[in-house]
């Protein structure tokens, strides 16, 4: 009951038009592969750096979206980011079962938890299988802990698809080693010492070789593993969101992540059982990370399923025998919250194309724009870059942030955006012939103020300006 109720719960939410600034490039990029039979190498999509050099590490994912999306609609994309999901959900809750010793009704709670404080990030983007896969190989170091190392055959296909699926498969390796070095470790007060079974070390050692060398079968070779490298940049780290450190003033963070830290920490330090040290260091290292990076919050929320599973394997356990009248109830409590989910379904359908979000995107912005012919050498702000690949519209800038920080042009973005001093040289350098902007923003601000820039459309979340001498009606949305 409480892993469908959670399930259903998140199918109901993510029936919401997409919102998050990559999935239109990414859903544009898996069309682009599929109409040209072949991974691009090259920014096939901007103006400013067509032919630059692009890693397209997340091509899998890309294709597979848009093939769902091209045939089935969005209730096809909706089910796979679903499955996704629920494959995460229930891979969480046998880890927990195993951890915990068979307690279903703790196993379950927490598999809900290792998604819900990282739910934020669980949005249509190639970043989701990375979660799944995380889950899953802490799943199969948990069976080579018990001797089942048959599960290691399985990492060199995981590895396959997770280096062609998202830039982040280097951890699975780091996950097969650390569990090898964490073994040589000593009992250190509570944090007791990590057992391994019999030839288990050099099994781990071989898997992660295999999966590292199967893993280079893949359009971008080793570049597949060094892109993550990119998080030492501190051009991307300093502006890009979601490589920031968390701001737990905003409330997501305030209310749902710094919670769910403070509850995991009261529940290690106040029960008096000893720890597992691979999982403390497993939860603890991608904390720290999560700390100097908030993408990884949803590594830090599943890390923390094995570690409460051990020290809460004695919670709740009589729940595990429920009576006859408290099946009735939890089955009757499941039944209504499956019609009212049902109910909701008939939100799942159309084309994926009536499932962009006006709110997030300028949608209102383009379609003018288009109907004026002003879509070359257009400034456009960087989270809409996405939706103007996805409408066929040149960009400028988009969140393919590797294209732009080799070249300069993410600092020339920076400038332009926050009207740095050499900001009117670069508006003569680009010739630009539209600028897509936010309402209100610096640059519109300024750009008005010169004299030499017109607001032709006002839009509720955006603004497209032209050269005063550009003849175009006024338009807007509102």
């Amino acid at each position: 009951m409480i892993l469908f109720v959670w399930i259903l719960a998140i199918a109901m939410y993510e029936m919401h038009a997409y919102d998050d600034p990559d999935t239109p490039w990414h859903y544009a990029t898996g069309l682009y592969i599929l109409s040209h039979h072949m991974v691009p190498t090259t920014d096939p999509f901007s103006w400013s750096s067509k032919g630059q050099p692009w890693v397209t590490q997340e091509w899998l994912f890309e294709v597979v979206f848009a093939w769902l999306g091209k045939h089935f609609g969005f209730p096809a994309t909706w089910l796979f980011q679903m499955a996704i999901f629920a494959g995460t959900v229930f891979i969480l809750y046998h880890l927990a079962i195993r951890v915990s010793k068979g307690n279903r009704v703790m196993a379950a709670f927490l598999a809900c938890i290792g998604q819900f404080a990282g739910i934020i990030f669980w949005t249509m983007r190639p970043q989701i299988v990375s979660y799944l896969m995380f889950a899953l190989f802490l799943l199969l170091i948990q069976r080579v802990r018990e001797g089942a190392f048959y599960v290691l055959y399985w990492v060199p296909l995981l590895m396959l698809l997770w280096a062609n699926s998202h830039g982040s498969s280097t951890i699975g390796i780091f996950l097969l080693v650390l569990e090898v070095l964490v073994s040589f470790l000593p009992t250190v007060g509570r944090f007791t010492k990590t057992v391994l079974p019999k030839g288990a070390r050099w099994r781990l050692l071989l898997a992660a070789v295999a999966g590292t060398l199967v893993g280079l079968i893949n359009p971008n070779g080793i570049k597949a593993y060094t892109y993550a490298l990119l998080g030492n940049d501190p051009e991307m780290t300093n502006n890009i969101m979601e490589w920031h450190s968390p701001d737990f003033h905003i409330w997501s963070f305030k209310y749902g992540v710094l919670p769910f830290l403070i509850i995991v920490f009261l529940i290690i330090l106040m029960r008096h059982k000893t720890l597992p040290m691979r999982d403390v260091l497993y939860f603890g290292g991608s904390f720290a990370v999560m700390l100097v990076y908030q993408r990884f919050l949803p590594y830090v929320a599943i890390a923390s399923v094995p570690l409460l599973a051990q020290v809460t394997s004695d919670w709740f356990q009589r729940l595990n025998r429920p009576t006859r009248l408290m099946r009735f109830a939890d089955g009757i409590l499941l039944l209504v919250w499956v019609v009212y989910f049902l109910t909701t379904v008939p939100n799942v359908k159309g084309p994926v194309a009536d499932h962009w979000s006006q709110g997030a995107y300028p949608v209102g912005a383009v379609n003018y724009m288009e109907q004026h012919h002003l879509t070359t050498r257009v400034l456009n702000k960087y989270d809409w870059g996405g939706y103007l690949i996805l409408r066929g519209v040149p960009t400028f800038i988009d969140g393919r942030t590797d294209i732009y920080l080799k070249n300069g042009k993410f600092m020339d973005y920076l400038a332009l955006q926050n009207v740095w001093s050499n900001a009117p040289y670069l508006l003569d350098e680009y010739h630009f012939k539209a600028i897509l902007f936010n309402s209100g923003s610096s640059l519109v601000t300024y750009l008005t103020g010169t004299g030499k820039w017109k607001i032709v459309y006002y839009g509720r979340n955006a603004d497209v300006l032209v050269p005063v001498n550009t003849t175009v009606p006024t338009g807007g949305s509102g």
